[in-house]
């Protein structure tokens, strides 16, 4: 997916993206809730930067993408 749709879906249905995003973050093993991903999406959209661990993934798919 393209970074200008995720920055998209971060903008208008952040609750939808951070449901998407916590799934594929537990496929890695990472146990988070859905309200963590969508703080670090508001994190993003504030301009924080990525403090490592999955907001690192997170911060990397809003700014480059998902391949």
């Amino acid at each position: 997916m393209r970074a200008e749709f995720l920055q998209a879906r971060a903008k208008d249905s952040p609750d939808e993206l951070a449901k998407a995003f916590t799934a594929t973050l537990r496929d890695f093993g990472y146990p988070v809730t859905q309200e963590y991903v969508r703080q670090y999406i508001q994190h993003w959209l504030d301009g924080q930067p990525p403090h490592g661990g999955p907001e690192m993934f997170i911060h990397g798919w809003l700014t480059d993408g998902m391949s």
